[in-house]
């Protein structure tokens, strides 16, 4: 357990170091490079279970040349929450490999045994880190999120409106999001907040209370107003989803009102961040 977990050390600062993490890399003078495509890719079957389910982990890629690894171990750590580790064996070749791009995959198996979220780091035997993905356990009783939803969204078709949210992921999966919009009688902004939230057992949408906040008004049109009236406006959803086309993520939001069939509030799209780990 020790030599494995030196090589996900290792390997994580190999990661932040290549770009490999989300996010983009930069050049020398701070402009943001394109990502370049994953040569190696994570998914898990199924995507997300209950404690306890029998997980199939597939590691599938291109490598660069003909040697490719010899086969795959899957680290099991001590922590239930700890990161997985997959170490692939690259085979110390005598004659010159082939220098083409040859296609490589690995099943592995894993029954979680708590509730929670676990990344999993990919290496080789030489300490190179190859890329991550993500285990999510979770189930009705434990529900758990299947992406980090963090950032800023907006909806194209309505000028001028924005939702933030801030998501503690990995850890309570709570959802703390602000929401402006216009007024259409005053032409102001109003401000709304949705929270005290729980996720569905695919841990792909939330629901939780929508409140409106508002302050007496003042004199000083910069100055911070003390929170003077909070206004419950009902039960809204967030539901996630890929945009296959991107790569990012999208979002319906929608209100639930208790007499009635869902409203749809908004069409989201997120902008910041705009990647997501494909394989998580």
């Amino acid at each position: 357990m020790t030599t494995l977990g030196n090589l996900v050390r290792l390997a994580l600062g190999a990661l932040a170091l290549a770009g490999l993490v989300p996010g983009a890399k930069a050049d020398d003078s701070g402009r943001k490079l394109s990502l370049a495509p994953p040569l190696m890719g994570v998914t898990v079957d199924p995507a997300v279970a209950p404690p306890g389910v029998l997980r199939k982990i597939t590691v599938a890629g291109t490598w660069p040349t003909g040697c490719t690894p010899m086969g795959a171990t899957l680290g099991l750590p001590m922590d239930p929450d700890a990161d997985l580790g997959v170490v692939l064996t690259e085979p110390f070749a005598f004659v010159a490999c082939t220098q083409v791009q040859t296609p490589y995959r690995f099943d592995l198996e894993y029954t979680p045994v708590a509730a929670g979220q676990q990344d999993i780091l990919v290496m080789t035997n030489r300490a190179t880190a190859l890329g991550r993905g993500r285990l999510v356990t979770g189930d009705a009783q434990a529900p758990r999120a299947r992406y980090d939803v963090s950032g800023a969204w907006f909806d194209a078709q309505s000028i001028g409106s924005g939702v933030m949210i801030s998501h503690d992921f990995g850890a309570t999966d709570q959802i703390f999001s602000t929401w402006e919009i216009y007024d259409a009688g005053t032409g102001g902004t109003r401000w709304l907040t949705a929270q005290q939230g729980t996720w569905s057992a695919d841990g792909l949408a939330w629901k939780g209370l929508l409140y409106e906040t508002k302050a007496d008004p003042a004199s000083c049109d910069l100055c911070p107003l003390p929170l003077a009236h909070v206004t419950f406006r009902g039960v809204v959803r967030f539901t996630f989803a890929l945009d296959g086309a991107s790569g990012g993520l999208d979002a319906a939001f929608d209100l639930l009102p208790a007499d009635g069939p869902p409203q749809r509030l908004s069409n989201l799209r997120r902008f910041l961040p705009d990647r997501v780990v494909i394989g998580e």
